[in-house]
């Protein structure tokens, strides 16, 4: 008998929890030790997404499969779909996984359809209460009966999810009283103007929005620890977050005002905002620590604002994350500002600046950030060109750039 089959049965379960259901069932023929092994797994995984494969044959592996398990407890059930199933065994299937304490369900169709044809998931999973982890992808939750209830569901994520109107997903939302981790990737035709995520317990949250004229996005999280947000709508509102800790913002909202007011207790921070944002009036950003800034839009006058106003800031990255022409999207400038931020003179230890490009718009900046930075340690630059003679034009300009510190190492990479 190999090694492998004398370690003990939770080892060994652990191990096939890694595998598809359908190679932990290919273990039962290796040995006696094995032949029973399978079912006692406690976390089942289907994927089918060949397309010349036996479609009903596949459908009963899963029956069979998911009726001969004898795990105390059905930890997890995966779906990855490209072909549909019917409404009849996904229906069946959900509501053995309840019966036998379903605590992470994840359902993925990778098949794009029109909206009115996406797979509808039975009503049994809304009502499931021993759910801690809920993943959806590519699904329609336009029939589902309200309320539901996950009394103790922590994590949730809603890719590309179709919903009957803007109170389906407060709904959903308001049915999750403990949830700490939400993901929403949205579709552009998931009949949702206004986007409302209102849950006190919420800790972290990643939103991926959508264009148009009249797309809204209402954020009111009190406890958020860490927001990743990318939208390309008109507008937001947003509550202060005083626990916030990090948070990476990308967007357009004429008013982004409101989102930056929001999260003055940040401590990292990344932006990518449009050239016109204003900085918060009043704010201060106190507790700011690292600072990374996009300069395919955003103007001078913001960062110059963000340096004034983060007394605690130690890093500055700058990068071109999108392509865009900086040399005309940014604020021109012949001069150095009239009264140069503290924090760059006294606070600043290391700047990094990514796709540099040594246009003259590019090295005014580079010239006041190093001349004044008393305290700078280390400066990193790394140039998008990829002709070695003009990068090497580049940086040995870099390099004449008088430094306010005489400590401080300019390092290209």
């Amino acid at each position: 008998m190999d090694r492998i089959s004398f370690l003990p049965d939770d080892v060994l379960l652990h191990l096939l929890s890694l595998l598809t259901t359908k190679d932990v069932l290919k273990t039962s023929v290796l040995s006696k030790r094995w032949r029973n092994l399978w079912k006692l797994v406690p976390k089942l995984k289907y994927i089918d997404c060949d397309e010349n494969a036996d479609h009903g044959r596949f459908l009963l592996f899963v029956d069979r499969s998911l009726l001969l398990n004898t795990a105390p407890v059905l930890e997890s059930l995966h779906f990855k779909f490209r072909r549909q199933c019917s409404d009849v065994d996904m229906g069946f299937w959900v509501r053995i996984a309840a019966e036998r304490g379903l605590r992470d369900f994840y359902y993925y169709h990778s098949d794009f359809n029109e909206p009115s044809r996406l797979p509808q998931l039975p009503q049994r999973l809304f009502t499931c209460g021993t759910l801690v982890v809920l993943k959806l992808t590519n699904v329609s939750l336009a029939d589902v009966k309200f309320p539901v209830s996950f009394p103790i569901l922590k994590t949730l994520h809603l890719s590309w999810v179709i919903y009957l109107d803007d109170e389906s997903p407060r709904k959903l939302l308001s049915s999750c009283p403990i949830l700490e981790d939400l993901v929403v990737n949205r579709d552009r035709d998931d009949n949702v103007t206004t986007f409302s995520i209102m849950v006190p317990s919420l800790q972290k949250l990643t939103y991926c929005g959508v264009s148009g004229d009249e797309a809204d996005f209402v954020l009111n999280a009190p406890s958020l620890k860490c927001l990743k947000i990318s939208d390309l709508g008109y507008e937001c509102m947003v509550e202060k977050m005083p626990e916030i800790m990090a948070a990476n913002v990308e967007v357009i909202y004429w008013n982004t005002d409101n989102i930056l007011g929001s999260l003055t207790s940040v401590k990292r921070l990344s932006l990518c905002l449009p050239s016109e944002s204003p900085f918060p009036t009043g704010k201060m950003f106190n507790q700011l620590v690292d600072l990374e800034f996009c300069t395919c839009a955003t103007g001078w006058e913001l960062l110059l604002s963000f340096l004034k106003h983060s007394p605690k800031l130690r890093a500055l990255k700058l990068n071109e994350r999108h392509g865009c022409d900086i040399g005309e999207l940014w604020d021109h400038r012949d001069d150095e500002p009239r009264c140069v931020p503290e924090t760059l003179m006294f606070g600043l230890e290391t700047l990094e600046w990514r796709n540099y490009r040594g246009w003259n718009v590019e090295k005014q900046l580079a010239t006041l950030l190093l001349k004044h930075s008393f305290h700078l340690k280390r400066a990193i630059f790394s140039s998008v060109e990829t002709n070695l003679e003009d990068e090497n034009e580049i940086l040995s300009e870099l390099a004449l750039l008088p430094r306010g510190s005489t400590t401080c190492e300019l390092v290209f990479s």
